[in-house]
């Protein structure tokens, strides 16, 4: 085997080697396996509100709770979990864990701000051994802050990045569905409750077109006026 090839599979296969274009490949094959389940996930924050929307194929089969991509952390903040689901499972377990653990400490309730940070330092530092693997996931996590009494919503992604939106999307078809938010969004509106909603739902309608009546849908919700987490299955009309 020439060197050159050698020394590009050793690259190829450590988490914690760069390769010489600066790049780590076992975070961009991460990347790659949040878009391998074909789901695309929205969440948009109003003035009041934030909803995240995700879909999965219809499967009379399935039991829809064993299924789930929207997980309750406290009573007033939720993970949507976008790519491989046990990854999405463990990684909420993690995260009530933290919450609690957070809330016997400090004595009041983990503000989403303060999960998506953890969420990202934990995911960044599985960039930095090599017995461990990133997860193949993106966290949108989404909720009242307590203090501020706020909206809150940030996604953080398997190299340990956070970042808080407006609007943000995840998934097979991220791309498209920002782009759609972006141009929707643009004049920066106030969005009311009944506004938020209906911009993630045509956000993801848009992307699935054709797709869109072959889907089961989930919904997770949270207002200042009703500060507790809502998560449902989703009825999405077409606008």
């Amino acid at each position: 085997m020439p060197g050159a090839q050698r020394r590009r599979r050793t690259i190829d296969r450590r988490l914690t080697v760069f390769s010489p274009e600066g790049r780590l490949c076992q975070i961009e094959y991460a990347f790659n396996a949040v878009e391998l389940p074909g789901v695309t996930s929205v969440g948009v924050r109003g003035a009041d509100s934030v909803y995240v929307l995700t879909h999965q194929k219809k499967d009379n089969l399935r039991d829809k709770k064993s299924s789930s991509h929207l997980f309750e952390v406290t009573k007033q903040m939720g993970l949507l979990v976008t790519g491989r689901l046990a990854d999405g499972r463990a990684l909420a377990d993690e995260s009530r864990n933290a919450a609690a653990e957070f809330r016997f400490k400090w004595g009041y309730e983990m503000p989403p701000h303060m999960l998506a940070q953890w969420i990202a330092d934990r995911a960044q530092i599985c960039t930095q051994y090599n017995h461990l693997r990133s997860y193949g996931i993106v966290a949108m996590i989404f909720g009242i802050d307590e203090e501020k009494g706020t909206p809150e919503l940030f996604t953080c992604d398997p190299a340990g990045q956070f970042f808080g939106h407006k609007a943000a999307s995840a998934g097979l078809k991220e791309r498209e569905a920002m782009n759609f938010l972006e141009e929707e969004m643009k004049s920066n509106p106030s969005l009311s409750r009944n506004s938020t909603f209906e911009m993630a739902a045509r956000a993801l309608y848009h992307v699935l077109q054709g797709d869109f009546d072959a889907q089961e849908y989930e919904l997770g919700c949270i207002s200042k006026e009703d500060p507790i987490l809502r998560i449902n299955s989703a009825k999405i009309f077409k606008h």
